[in-house]
């Protein structure tokens, strides 16, 4: 008996088509289309096709990725079913497969996958992406994995996935390892397996959380914006290490005040934050005033976490535990 795998269409540029006359990608592709353009999958799986939603990911709102998490929930209830495939646009993607990866306790494979070509295209990366994703989430070795992205034939763990490229089809990458494994349809290999996996059991989102970058002499207008505002939390991307300059130290420090939480990291594309200055500023001196460090974590990523804990409990003590197990060094 084949494996069953459900495909979960969300939308996005795997599931659009270029239309000449409009000069833009339209006449979206249903959950069906994409299956009857990947042919192949009926010698691997036995594939049925949901539809949740059909739009271009930079519309994927929170309401929208709490809902679809229900729907896969309720899918790998089924004890027929074996894992299932969520099509997606690459824009948000990351956020959407770490959200999941957060909510989601059961073990079958979850595969986010998309694409970088319309399927107008002849040589579009969808339909193989789809295919390498059922073969994926089909794959015995895949369970207990968390939840995963699967793109041109590499697998990338939730936590740690990178969209790296706005146009080539290797768009993804892995913030600070490699992938976790390969797929071709030769077969699938795993070299690792995700560390520092949690579940938080969350049904709703609730938590208005914001995500500032720091730039060269940018002033405190966003952040104290926030602070007026009363918003749930606050993920600050700094410089170098971590670093903000004064006017954002005083308003991180005002925002501390406030009992408003409020995460630091950086902008580089790998690597933590680290404690090797001490001036007002610094990573160090915000966390000394009581800033959670963001560690490993993307500040992308890290937004989804503080959102995502927030919803679940307002200790923050809790809060800070929550980040310590998903993405700080163990103390030696």
């Amino acid at each position: 008996m084949q494996p069953l795998v459900y495909i979960v269409a969300t939308g996005g540029t795997i599931a659009s088509n270029y239309l000449a006359s409009e000069g833009d990608l339209v006449a979206p592709a249903t959950a069906d289309d994409l299956v009857s353009a990947t042919p192949e999958l009926a010698s691997y799986a036995e594939v049925r096709s949901v539809q949740h939603t059909n739009i271009t990911s930079d519309l994927m709102d929170i309401s929208s990725v709490v809902e679809l998490g229900k729907l896969v929930r309720k899918l790998l209830e089924d004890n027929r079913v074996t894992g299932v495939v969520i099509t997606h646009g690459t824009a948000t993607l990351e956020e959407t497969a770490f959200f999941l990866d957060l909510t989601i306790k059961n073990e079958k494979p979850v595969v986010v996958t998309g694409a970088m070509r319309n399927l107008s295209e002849t040589d579009a990366d969808g339909p193989r992406n789809i295919l390498y994703s059922v073969l994926t989430a089909a794959h015995s070795d895949s369970r207990g994995r968390g939840v995963l992205v699967c793109f041109n034939g590499e697998i990338y763990s939730a936590r740690d996935v990178i969209k790296v490229h706005s146009m080539q089809v290797n768009a993804y990458a892995s913030r600070d390892s490699g992938p976790l494994g390969m797929v071709s349809k030769d077969g699938l290999i795993y070299f690792a397996k995700p560390e520092r996996r949690i579940f938080i059991n969350v049904e709703e989102i609730s938590a208005n959380v914001q995500l500032l970058k720091v730039t060269q002499g940018i002033d405190d207008l966003l952040i104290r914006a926030c602070i007026e505002n009363d918003v749930d939390g606050i993920v600050i991307e700094g410089i170098g290490a971590g670093n903000v300059n004064i006017p954002y130290y005083n308003a991180v420090c005002d925002a501390l005040k406030a009992d408003i939480p409020l995460v630091i990291g950086h902008r580089m594309s790998s690597g933590s934050p680290f404690f090797n200055k001490g001036h007002n500023g610094s990573f160090r001196s915000m966390i000394d005033k009581g800033a959670i460090p963001s560690g490993y974590l993307s500040c992308v990523k890290a937004r989804i976490l503080l959102m995502v804990a927030l919803s679940h409990t307002d200790e923050l003590k809790t809060v800070r535990h929550i980040f310590s197990q998903v993405s700080a060094m163990n103390s030696l």
